[in-house]
């Protein structure tokens, strides 16, 4: 894999991030929330990244337990999508 551009980065945590909180909002109602806190950290070498997604969410009220795991795994499918699209259009 060629390494990612700076503007590739800012792409795949955005996509991370909004696919994470569009998936949240889907399911449970904004004003549920004290607090949606999304972390996106990616670390980049020279062929490869890593990338580490943390939700942490504040709420009174009874939220699926599996719900901040999804929004995670749906954000990872995301970015898998977005660096399969970009390495088949660098071949």
């Amino acid at each position: 894999m060629i390494a990612l551009t700076d503007k590739e980065v800012e792409e795949i945590i955005e996509i991370a991030y909004s696919t994470s909180e569009s998936y949240i909002l889907k399911h449970v109602n904004k004003k549920e929330f004290d607090d949606i806190n999304i972390t996106i950290n990616l670390t980049r070498g020279s062929d490869s990244f890593d990338i580490d997604i943390n939700i942490d969410l504040d709420s009174d009220a009874q939220l699926p337990d599996d719900l901040a795991q999804t929004a995670i795994d749906l954000s990872l499918e995301a970015v898998d999508e977005y660096v399969e699209k970009r390495n088949a259009q660098l071949d």
